[in-house]
This record gives C-alpha cells, sequence and structure tokens, in this order.
C-alpha cells in the first residue's frame, strides 16, 4: 500500500452513531418554548371569557331577581293600602248595616210576633203543652245545605197523649220557606206513637226548604191541638 492511496472518508456523525441521529432528530421534533406560551395563551384567553359570561350572567340574573321583588313588594304595599281602606269603609258601614238588621227585626216580629231568631247548635227552649226544646244543625254536603232539627217532647200530665207538632222556617223578611211536621194528619209528617206520662221522646229530621238557595233566620213552632188517645184523630200513628 502505498502513502499516496486514497483515504476513505471520515463517516458523518448520523451515519457513524444511528442513535445519534434519532436524538437528534428528536430534538429538531421537539417544540420550542415559544409555542408552549402561545398555545396556553389561548386557553387562558378561552377561560377569561368564560369567566366573564358567567359574572355577567349573574350580575343579569341579580338585577332581574332584585326588579321583581321590587315590583311585588309594591303590588304588597297596594294591596295592603286597599285592605286598609276596605276595612275602615267596612267599620262605617256595620253600624248602619246593624241598625237596618234591628229595624227589619223589629218590623219582622211586629208582624209575626211569635216569630224566634234560628240560632244554629244550641239549645232553644219552647213553650208549649208538651214541647220542652229545639236544636237546628246547618249540614253541608257536597256544596248543598241540610237545615236539620232535633225536637225534644216531654209529657208532664198524668195521661198519655199524642204529640202533634209543626215547625216553619222564614227567612229575613218573614216570608216562611220551609216546614216540618209531626204526628199530624200530613203524610209528609213524621209518624210518632203515644206519649206516656212523664215521658221525654226526641225526634229528628231535616226541614223541607221549598227554596235550596233561602236562608232560615227566623222559625215558629206550634202545637195544632193537643194530644188524644183516640187513634181515630191521629191517622200519622205506628201501632
Amino acid at each position: 500500500m502505498t502513502a499516496n492511496a486514497a483515504r476513505p472518508p471520515a463517516p458523518t456523525p448520523n451515519t457513524a452513531n444511528p442513535s445519534m441521529r434519532y436524538v437528534e432528530e428528536a430534538r429538531s421534533q421537539r417544540p420550542t418554548g415559544g409555542h408552549r406560551s402561545r398555545g396556553w395563551s389561548r386557553r387562558s384567553k378561552l377561560l377569561l371569557i368564560v369567566i366573564l359570561v358567567m359574572v355577567l350572567g349573574d350580575i343579569l340574573a341579580a338585577l332581574l331577581l332584585g326588579m321583581h321583588m321590587y315590583a311585588l313588594d309594591r303590588q304588597n304595599r297596594e294591596l295592603r293600602a286597599k285592605l286598609a281602606q276596605t276595612e275602615s269603609e267596612l267599620q262605617q258601614i256595620t253600624p248602619t248595616l246593624q241598625t237596618l238588621r234591628d229595624n227589619l227585626d223589629t218590623l219582622v216580629r211586629g208582624k209575626l210576633p211569635r216569630l224566634r231568631e234560628l240560632v244554629y247548635d244550641q239549645v232553644l227552649p219552647l213553650d208549649g203543652p208538651y214541647l220542652k226544646n229545639v236544636t237546628f244543625t246547618d249540614i253541608v254536603r257536597r256544596d248543598a245545605h241540610i237545615h236539620e232539627f232535633k225536637l225534644v217532647v216531654q209529657n208532664n200530665t198524668p195521661a198519655p197523649l199524642w204529640p202533634e207538632v209543626q215547625l216553619y222556617l222564614f227567612d229575613a223578611f218573614g216570608v216562611q220557606i220551609g216546614s216540618a211536621e209531626i204526628g199530624t194528619p200530613n203524610p209528609a209528617a213524621l209518624k210518632t206513637e203515644s206519649l206516656g206520662a212523664g215521658e221525654t221522646r226526641s225526634y229528628t229530621a231535616p226541614v223541607q226548604l221549598w227554596d235550596a238557595t233561602a236562608k232560615p233566620v227566623y222559625f215558629l213552632v206550634r202545637t195544632p191541638r193537643r194530644g188524644t188517645l183516640d187513634a181515630s184523630t191521629t191517622p200519622n200513628v205506628d201501632r
């Protein structure tokens, strides 16, 4: 081999060591710091926009809620003012209404002096040969009023008798609006039996109103005649 013989070319770094070549390629493909900063900057802007939208939404919701509360408070004040005015007017009218009612009551009682005021759920004593007391009850069933009475009779005589009772209801103007009968010849009357000496008995039944919307205000209880033991004069009797 001579001194002038050609020498083989020196190997380049890439060809000399393949592992070094892979490292250099990986370094060349790694993102730089500028790319990372630009990516984070875009994310930060989007996050900031979302936060601003949420804050603005909360502010708008709070504003709308405040306006709604203000409107409700204003309506409440107006209703309270109207209620106070109505109560004041009612207090002024109440004495006048009471005076008119008293005058009407006096007029009706003057026309029918035996009428008595009907009071519900109270035992009302009666005057009569065998009448003791009566109690009225207002029963509400399916928006309908049923006016029920409980009449107590007592035989204070030493002999038995057949009770006969007529009960009438009147409205505020003294107009008869309903009736019920016990032991009378009326076919609709409640049937009865003889009442022994010293015996007490009660009868309960609804009063038939001729007008279902009428309101009873007065009542009248009467005995058309004294009881008798003659069965021929008491056709409505249970034996």
